[in-house]
Protein backbone atom coordinates (compact mmCIF):
# COMPACT_ATOMS: atom_id res chain seq x y z
CA UNK A 1 0.00 0.00 0.00
CA UNK A 2 1.33 3.23 -0.90
CA UNK A 3 2.00 5.78 1.65
CA UNK A 4 -0.27 9.06 1.68
CA UNK A 5 1.85 12.04 1.28
CA UNK A 6 -0.82 14.82 1.09
CA UNK A 7 0.75 18.07 2.25
CA UNK A 8 -1.43 21.19 3.41
CA UNK A 9 -1.12 24.67 3.11
CA UNK A 10 -2.17 26.35 6.34
CA UNK A 11 -1.76 29.67 7.85
CA UNK A 12 0.58 31.34 5.40
CA UNK A 13 2.95 28.13 5.03
CA UNK A 14 2.63 26.15 2.46
CA UNK A 15 3.27 22.17 2.05
CA UNK A 16 3.04 21.13 5.34
CA UNK A 17 2.88 17.43 6.20
CA UNK A 18 0.51 16.28 8.65
CA UNK A 19 2.68 16.43 11.98
CA UNK A 20 3.79 20.19 10.90
CA UNK A 21 -0.29 20.71 9.84
CA UNK A 22 -1.64 19.66 13.13
CA UNK A 23 1.37 21.17 15.09
CA UNK A 24 0.28 24.50 13.30
CA UNK A 25 -3.54 24.10 13.92
CA UNK A 26 -2.39 23.78 17.99
CA UNK A 27 0.04 26.76 18.01
CA UNK A 28 -2.97 29.11 16.22
CA UNK A 29 -5.52 27.98 18.37
CA UNK A 30 -3.72 29.02 21.47
CA UNK A 31 -2.35 32.30 19.88
CA UNK A 32 -5.79 32.87 18.77
CA UNK A 33 -7.53 32.08 22.50
CA UNK A 34 -4.93 33.71 24.77
CA UNK A 35 -7.08 33.01 27.79
CA UNK A 36 -6.92 29.27 27.49
CA UNK A 37 -5.95 27.01 30.19
CA UNK A 38 -4.18 23.79 30.13
CA UNK A 39 -7.93 21.83 31.58
CA UNK A 40 -10.00 23.65 28.50
CA UNK A 41 -6.88 22.37 25.74
CA UNK A 42 -7.32 18.35 27.12
CA UNK A 43 -11.11 19.32 26.20
CA UNK A 44 -10.60 20.35 22.71
CA UNK A 45 -7.45 18.03 21.53
CA UNK A 46 -7.31 14.95 23.75
CA UNK A 47 -10.27 12.86 22.72
CA UNK A 48 -10.93 9.58 20.91
CA UNK A 49 -12.04 10.81 17.60
CA UNK A 50 -8.43 12.04 17.59
CA UNK A 51 -7.11 8.67 17.59
CA UNK A 52 -5.09 9.65 20.69
CA UNK A 53 -5.72 10.63 24.14
CA UNK A 54 -2.84 12.65 24.66
CA UNK A 55 -2.08 14.97 21.97
CA UNK A 56 -1.72 17.38 24.51
CA UNK A 57 0.99 17.00 27.25
CA UNK A 58 1.76 19.89 30.35
CA UNK A 59 5.54 18.94 31.82
CA UNK A 60 3.88 17.26 34.45
CA UNK A 61 2.05 14.99 32.88
CA UNK A 62 4.13 14.71 30.01
CA UNK A 63 7.18 13.26 32.32
CA UNK A 64 4.63 10.94 34.09
CA UNK A 65 4.18 9.59 30.32
CA UNK A 66 7.46 9.51 29.39
CA UNK A 67 8.37 7.63 32.58
CA UNK A 68 10.23 4.10 31.09
CA UNK A 69 9.43 4.56 27.35
CA UNK A 70 12.00 4.43 25.16
CA UNK A 71 12.41 6.33 21.87
CA UNK A 72 10.27 8.79 23.77
CA UNK A 73 11.75 12.36 21.46
CA UNK A 74 9.77 10.89 18.16
CA UNK A 75 6.80 11.23 20.43
CA UNK A 76 6.34 14.74 20.85
CA UNK A 77 7.23 18.07 19.58
CA UNK A 78 9.40 20.08 21.77
CA UNK A 79 7.54 22.14 24.49
CA UNK A 80 6.01 25.33 23.73
CA UNK A 81 4.60 27.82 26.23
CA UNK A 82 1.23 28.61 27.50
CA UNK A 83 1.33 31.11 30.03
CA UNK A 84 4.32 30.25 32.42
CA UNK A 85 3.32 26.29 31.42
CA UNK A 86 5.06 23.85 29.08
CA UNK A 87 2.87 22.04 26.32
CA UNK A 88 3.83 19.35 24.16
CA UNK A 89 1.99 18.47 21.48
CA UNK A 90 2.11 14.73 19.71
CA UNK A 91 3.94 14.64 16.30
CA UNK A 92 2.32 11.09 15.72
CA UNK A 93 -0.16 12.07 12.95
CA UNK A 94 -1.56 9.45 9.98
CA UNK A 95 -4.62 9.11 7.91
CA UNK A 96 -6.56 8.03 10.53
CA UNK A 97 -6.67 10.91 13.06
CA UNK A 98 -5.52 13.94 10.20
CA UNK A 99 -8.98 14.36 9.20
CA UNK A 100 -10.32 14.32 12.39
CA UNK A 101 -8.43 17.18 13.39
CA UNK A 102 -8.81 19.10 10.36
CA UNK A 103 -12.60 18.65 10.04
CA UNK A 104 -12.52 20.43 13.55
CA UNK A 105 -10.22 23.11 12.86
CA UNK A 106 -12.25 23.82 9.69
CA UNK A 107 -16.04 23.45 11.56
CA UNK A 108 -15.35 24.51 15.06
CA UNK A 109 -12.18 27.23 14.67
CA UNK A 110 -13.14 28.02 11.52
CA UNK A 111 -9.66 27.75 10.12
CA UNK A 112 -8.93 27.89 5.86
CA UNK A 113 -6.74 24.36 5.15
CA UNK A 114 -5.86 23.94 2.10
CA UNK A 115 -5.45 20.15 0.84
CA UNK A 116 -2.87 19.70 -2.15
CA UNK A 117 -3.52 16.69 -4.21
CA UNK A 118 -1.19 16.69 -6.73
CA UNK A 119 2.18 17.66 -5.69
CA UNK A 120 3.83 18.19 -8.76
CA UNK A 121 1.83 21.33 -9.38
CA UNK A 122 3.26 22.78 -5.97
CA UNK A 123 7.02 23.98 -5.20
CA UNK A 124 7.54 21.20 -1.85
CA UNK A 125 11.31 21.52 0.34
CA UNK A 126 10.90 17.68 -0.54
CA UNK A 127 11.92 16.73 -3.92
CA UNK A 128 9.31 13.29 -4.94
CA UNK A 129 10.61 10.33 -4.20
CA UNK A 130 10.59 9.25 -8.00
CA UNK A 131 12.93 11.87 -8.41
CA UNK A 132 14.92 11.30 -5.15
CA UNK A 133 17.69 9.97 -7.04
CA UNK A 134 21.67 9.78 -5.97
CA UNK A 135 23.10 12.99 -8.42
CA UNK A 136 27.25 12.40 -8.39
CA UNK A 137 28.88 15.33 -7.91
CA UNK A 138 32.71 15.83 -8.82
CA UNK A 139 33.54 19.29 -7.00
CA UNK A 140 35.28 19.38 -3.66
CA UNK A 141 34.94 23.11 -3.09
CA UNK A 142 31.86 23.73 -0.81
CA UNK A 143 32.08 27.51 -0.87
CA UNK A 144 33.96 28.99 -3.46
CA UNK A 145 34.58 33.41 -3.80
CA UNK A 146 35.06 34.72 -7.36
CA UNK A 147 35.99 38.67 -7.80
CA UNK A 148 37.72 40.13 -9.62
CA UNK A 149 36.72 43.57 -12.03
CA UNK A 150 32.94 43.31 -13.88
CA UNK A 151 33.24 41.65 -17.11
CA UNK A 152 35.58 39.07 -16.50
CA UNK A 153 33.38 35.53 -16.69
CA UNK A 154 33.00 35.32 -13.03
CA UNK A 155 29.00 33.91 -13.17
CA UNK A 156 29.79 31.81 -16.24
CA UNK A 157 32.34 29.84 -14.55
CA UNK A 158 30.04 29.03 -11.61
CA UNK A 159 27.61 28.55 -14.10
CA UNK A 160 29.90 25.69 -15.84
CA UNK A 161 31.07 24.24 -12.51
CA UNK A 162 27.04 23.85 -11.75
CA UNK A 163 26.84 21.81 -15.24
CA UNK A 164 30.09 20.52 -15.90
CA UNK A 165 31.00 19.51 -12.75
CA UNK A 166 27.79 19.14 -10.30
CA UNK A 167 25.57 18.09 -13.13
CA UNK A 168 22.88 19.76 -12.52
CA UNK A 169 21.83 21.18 -15.54
CA UNK A 170 18.43 19.25 -15.41
CA UNK A 171 17.94 20.31 -11.80
CA UNK A 172 17.41 23.57 -11.65
CA UNK A 173 15.46 23.25 -8.43
CA UNK A 174 18.87 22.67 -6.69
CA UNK A 175 19.87 25.96 -7.27
CA UNK A 176 18.95 29.16 -5.98
CA UNK A 177 20.99 32.19 -7.30
CA UNK A 178 20.37 35.78 -4.99
CA UNK A 179 21.77 38.69 -6.79
CA UNK A 180 22.88 41.12 -3.25
CA UNK A 181 22.13 44.27 -3.26
CA UNK A 182 21.70 47.48 -0.62
CA UNK A 183 18.54 46.82 0.73
CA UNK A 184 18.82 42.81 1.22
CA UNK A 185 17.92 41.82 4.69
CA UNK A 186 18.39 39.02 7.17
CA UNK A 187 14.54 38.82 7.04
CA UNK A 188 14.60 38.34 3.24
CA UNK A 189 17.01 35.35 3.64
CA UNK A 190 16.98 34.05 6.78
CA UNK A 191 14.14 34.80 8.92
CA UNK A 192 12.31 37.68 9.92
CA UNK A 193 8.45 38.55 10.98
CA UNK A 194 5.29 38.75 8.81
CA UNK A 195 2.00 40.91 9.38
CA UNK A 196 -1.29 39.96 8.39
CA UNK A 197 -4.53 41.42 9.45
CA UNK A 198 -7.56 38.58 10.13
CA UNK A 199 -10.93 39.94 10.62
CA UNK A 200 -9.42 43.38 11.90
CA UNK A 201 -7.00 41.01 14.14
CA UNK A 202 -3.39 42.05 13.34
CA UNK A 203 -1.16 38.79 13.53
CA UNK A 204 2.87 38.32 13.42
CA UNK A 205 4.28 35.57 12.46
CA UNK A 206 7.48 33.70 11.79
CA UNK A 207 8.61 34.21 8.35
CA UNK A 208 11.11 31.62 7.06
CA UNK A 209 13.77 33.41 4.31
CA UNK A 210 14.62 32.11 0.83
CA UNK A 211 17.73 30.46 2.15
CA UNK A 212 16.61 28.88 5.14
CA UNK A 213 13.93 27.38 2.72
CA UNK A 214 16.74 26.29 0.49
CA UNK A 215 18.67 24.48 3.51
CA UNK A 216 15.88 22.49 3.96
CA UNK A 217 15.41 21.40 0.68
CA UNK A 218 19.06 20.20 0.72
CA UNK A 219 18.85 18.80 4.55
CA UNK A 220 16.08 16.24 3.27
CA UNK A 221 17.66 15.58 -0.26
CA UNK A 222 21.81 14.39 1.16
CA UNK A 223 22.22 12.41 -2.11
CA UNK A 224 21.81 15.47 -4.02
CA UNK A 225 24.34 18.59 -4.69
CA UNK A 226 22.74 22.03 -3.94
CA UNK A 227 23.76 25.39 -4.37
CA UNK A 228 23.27 28.57 -3.32
CA UNK A 229 24.67 31.01 -5.69
CA UNK A 230 25.08 34.93 -3.86
CA UNK A 231 26.00 37.26 -6.81
CA UNK A 232 27.42 40.81 -6.01
CA UNK A 233 28.07 40.41 -2.52
CA UNK A 234 30.61 43.68 -1.90
CA UNK A 235 26.78 45.60 -2.13
CA UNK A 236 26.07 44.18 1.25
CA UNK A 237 27.60 42.43 4.75
CA UNK A 238 27.35 38.79 4.67
CA UNK A 239 27.41 38.64 8.78
CA UNK A 240 24.62 40.56 8.75
CA UNK A 241 22.72 38.82 6.00
CA UNK A 242 23.59 34.93 6.77
CA UNK A 243 25.76 35.50 9.88
CA UNK A 244 23.88 32.19 11.67
CA UNK A 245 25.82 30.36 8.86
CA UNK A 246 28.72 31.63 9.37
CA UNK A 247 29.74 29.03 11.61
CA UNK A 248 28.29 26.33 10.15
CA UNK A 249 29.90 26.40 6.46
CA UNK A 250 33.14 24.79 7.68
CA UNK A 251 33.36 21.38 6.09
CA UNK A 252 34.11 20.02 9.69
CA UNK A 253 31.41 21.18 11.38
CA UNK A 254 28.54 20.07 8.11
CA UNK A 255 26.56 17.29 8.82
CA UNK A 256 27.25 14.00 6.82
CA UNK A 257 26.31 10.30 6.21
CA UNK A 258 22.77 10.63 7.79
CA UNK A 259 19.67 9.20 5.97
CA UNK A 260 16.88 11.66 5.67
CA UNK A 261 12.88 10.01 5.18
CA UNK A 262 10.35 13.60 5.23
CA UNK A 263 7.12 10.88 5.45
CA UNK A 264 9.15 10.13 8.89
CA UNK A 265 10.21 13.50 10.45
CA UNK A 266 9.27 16.88 10.00
CA UNK A 267 12.17 19.33 9.44
CA UNK A 268 12.71 19.71 12.95
CA UNK A 269 12.46 16.53 13.91
CA UNK A 270 15.62 15.50 11.64
CA UNK A 271 17.49 17.93 12.43
CA UNK A 272 17.12 16.88 16.16
CA UNK A 273 17.55 13.28 14.84
CA UNK A 274 20.90 14.13 13.13
CA UNK A 275 22.12 15.89 15.84
CA UNK A 276 21.57 12.96 18.43
CA UNK A 277 22.81 10.53 15.85
CA UNK A 278 25.80 12.07 15.16
CA UNK A 279 26.80 14.34 17.74
CA UNK A 280 29.71 15.79 16.35
CA UNK A 281 27.45 17.59 13.78
CA UNK A 282 27.35 20.92 14.91
CA UNK A 283 24.72 23.63 15.37
CA UNK A 284 23.25 26.77 16.37
CA UNK A 285 20.41 27.56 18.15
CA UNK A 286 18.37 30.00 16.43
CA UNK A 287 15.39 32.10 18.78
CA UNK A 288 11.89 31.86 17.39
CA UNK A 289 10.90 35.68 16.50
CA UNK A 290 7.53 35.63 17.70
CA UNK A 291 6.87 32.53 19.77
CA UNK A 292 7.31 33.02 23.92
CA UNK A 293 8.60 30.05 24.05
CA UNK A 294 12.25 29.24 25.71
CA UNK A 295 12.97 26.65 23.07
CA UNK A 296 15.30 27.50 20.28
CA UNK A 297 14.94 25.90 17.12
CA UNK A 298 18.56 24.16 16.03
CA UNK A 299 19.99 25.15 12.30
CA UNK A 300 22.68 22.49 10.38
CA UNK A 301 24.62 22.60 7.47
CA UNK A 302 24.11 19.74 5.28
CA UNK A 303 27.29 18.54 3.64
CA UNK A 304 25.62 18.61 0.12
CA UNK A 305 25.59 22.05 -0.07
CA UNK A 306 27.60 24.32 -1.62
CA UNK A 307 27.97 28.41 -1.06
CA UNK A 308 29.09 30.17 -4.51
CA UNK A 309 30.00 33.89 -4.56
CA UNK A 310 31.06 36.47 -6.49
CA UNK A 311 32.37 40.35 -6.38
CA UNK A 312 33.22 42.69 -7.73
CA UNK A 313 35.82 45.83 -5.89
CA UNK A 314 34.60 48.64 -4.20
CA UNK A 315 36.54 51.53 -2.83
CA UNK A 316 34.53 52.11 0.05
CA UNK A 317 34.47 48.45 1.98
CA UNK A 318 35.91 45.70 1.95
CA UNK A 319 34.85 42.73 -0.26
CA UNK A 320 34.53 39.91 2.44
CA UNK A 321 34.78 40.34 6.01
CA UNK A 322 37.59 38.77 7.89
CA UNK A 323 35.32 35.90 9.90
CA UNK A 324 34.08 35.11 6.68
CA UNK A 325 37.16 35.34 4.70
CA UNK A 326 38.88 32.21 6.15
CA UNK A 327 36.54 29.80 5.51
CA UNK A 328 35.82 30.51 1.75
CA UNK A 329 38.24 29.48 -1.66
CA UNK A 330 39.01 33.19 -2.83
CA UNK A 331 40.41 32.90 -6.51
CA UNK A 332 40.66 36.38 -8.31
CA UNK A 333 39.45 36.32 -11.94
CA UNK A 334 40.89 38.78 -14.55
CA UNK A 335 40.34 39.66 -17.80
CA UNK A 336 41.25 37.39 -20.84
CA UNK A 337 42.77 39.12 -24.08
CA UNK A 338 42.54 35.94 -25.70
CA UNK A 339 38.67 36.20 -26.19
CA UNK A 340 38.45 39.46 -27.55
CA UNK A 341 37.59 39.70 -30.92
CA UNK A 342 40.66 39.87 -33.00
CA UNK A 343 39.62 43.50 -34.73
CA UNK A 344 40.11 45.23 -30.96
CA UNK A 345 42.25 42.53 -29.46
CA UNK A 346 45.52 44.75 -29.55
CA UNK A 347 43.60 47.66 -28.23
CA UNK A 348 41.71 45.51 -25.12
CA UNK A 349 45.44 44.44 -24.51
CA UNK A 350 47.21 46.97 -24.67
CA UNK A 351 44.61 49.39 -22.52
CA UNK A 352 44.87 46.71 -19.40
CA UNK A 353 48.54 47.05 -19.97
CA UNK A 354 48.62 50.96 -19.44
CA UNK A 355 46.21 51.08 -16.93
CA UNK A 356 48.37 48.63 -14.69
CA UNK A 357 51.65 51.53 -15.64
CA UNK A 358 49.52 54.53 -15.01
CA UNK A 359 48.13 53.63 -11.93
CA UNK A 360 50.71 51.80 -10.53
CA UNK A 361 50.94 54.12 -7.71
CA UNK A 362 47.49 52.87 -6.29
CA UNK A 363 47.25 50.09 -3.37
CA UNK A 364 45.53 47.95 -5.51
CA UNK A 365 45.97 48.84 -9.58
CA UNK A 366 44.36 45.72 -10.98
CA UNK A 367 41.08 47.41 -9.45
CA UNK A 368 41.17 49.76 -12.84
CA UNK A 369 41.29 46.83 -15.33
CA UNK A 370 38.54 46.60 -18.06
CA UNK A 371 36.73 43.54 -18.12
CA UNK A 372 36.38 41.34 -21.51
CA UNK A 373 32.65 40.60 -21.86
CA UNK A 374 31.90 43.61 -23.70
CA UNK A 375 34.58 42.94 -25.97
CA UNK A 376 33.59 39.42 -27.71
CA UNK A 377 31.97 40.67 -30.29
CA UNK A 378 33.24 44.05 -31.37
CA UNK A 379 34.17 43.64 -34.57
CA UNK A 380 33.46 46.83 -36.09
CA UNK A 381 34.19 50.69 -35.58
CA UNK A 382 30.34 51.75 -34.63
CA UNK A 383 30.62 48.79 -31.97
CA UNK A 384 33.94 49.69 -30.66
CA UNK A 385 33.06 53.10 -30.29
CA UNK A 386 30.01 52.30 -28.03
CA UNK A 387 32.20 49.81 -25.93
CA UNK A 388 34.93 52.43 -25.50
CA UNK A 389 32.45 55.23 -24.30
CA UNK A 390 31.39 52.41 -21.84
CA UNK A 391 35.07 52.62 -20.86
CA UNK A 392 35.18 56.24 -20.29
CA UNK A 393 31.95 56.49 -18.57
CA UNK A 394 33.44 53.98 -15.84
CA UNK A 395 36.17 55.87 -15.63
CA UNK A 396 35.01 59.26 -15.49
CA UNK A 397 31.53 58.45 -12.96
CA UNK A 398 32.49 55.00 -11.26
CA UNK A 399 36.59 54.96 -11.10
CA UNK A 400 36.15 58.62 -10.73
CA UNK A 401 39.97 58.92 -12.26
CA UNK A 402 40.94 62.65 -13.68
CA UNK A 403 40.68 62.67 -17.07
CA UNK A 404 44.79 63.49 -17.49
CA UNK A 405 45.63 59.64 -15.77
CA UNK A 406 42.89 58.54 -18.43
CA UNK A 407 44.25 60.52 -21.32
CA UNK A 408 47.65 59.42 -20.64
CA UNK A 409 46.27 55.50 -20.73
CA UNK A 410 44.64 55.69 -24.03
CA UNK A 411 45.65 58.68 -26.28
CA UNK A 412 48.32 56.51 -28.00
CA UNK A 413 46.19 53.10 -28.06
CA UNK A 414 45.04 51.86 -32.10
CA UNK A 415 41.62 52.26 -32.98
CA UNK A 416 41.78 55.86 -31.40
CA UNK A 417 44.17 58.02 -33.21
CA UNK A 418 41.02 60.16 -34.77
CA UNK A 419 39.49 60.99 -31.54
CA UNK A 420 39.90 64.35 -29.49
CA UNK A 421 41.16 63.99 -26.40
CA UNK A 422 40.68 67.44 -24.97
CA UNK A 423 38.07 66.38 -21.65
CA UNK A 424 35.95 63.62 -20.36
CA UNK A 425 32.92 66.09 -21.98
CA UNK A 426 34.24 66.27 -25.32
CA UNK A 427 35.36 62.85 -25.57
CA UNK A 428 31.98 61.44 -24.27
CA UNK A 429 29.75 63.90 -27.25
CA UNK A 430 32.03 63.02 -29.39
CA UNK A 431 31.96 59.13 -28.91
CA UNK A 432 28.17 59.01 -28.28
CA UNK A 433 28.22 60.83 -32.01
CA UNK A 434 30.70 58.29 -33.76
CA UNK A 435 28.20 55.26 -32.19
CA UNK A 436 25.51 56.17 -34.34
CA UNK A 437 23.17 57.23 -31.56
CA UNK A 438 21.69 59.82 -33.65
CA UNK A 439 18.31 60.54 -31.86
CA UNK A 440 20.35 62.76 -29.62
CA UNK A 441 20.33 66.25 -31.05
Amino acid sequence: MARDTTKYNFNGKYDLNKRDLAKEIIEKYIYDNPSVDYEKLKNIFNYKGLGYKKTILNKEDYLSWKKDKKDTQKRYFPPILLGNQEIYIKNQWGVGNIYSLIELAKEEFKYDIEIVENQQEVESHIINSEKKVKLEADFKIKTLLLKGVPGTGKSRAIENIINDKLQLQDHKQNILRINIHSASSNADLMQGIGISSTNGKIEYKEKQGLILNFIEKAIFNPNQPFVLVLEEIQENSLNELIGDLIYLIEDDKRAKGYEADNEAYGYQELVEKIIADKPETAYVEVPYLVNSSTEYRKMIMPDNLYIFCTSNYRDDKKVIEDNLLRRFEVLEIYPKVEVVHEYCREFFEQLNDNILNVMCDEIHPDRFLIGHSNWLKVDNEQDFYRAFLKVVVEFKDIKEVEFNDFKEIVQELPLTQELNFNSYKSLIEELQTKAGYDFLD
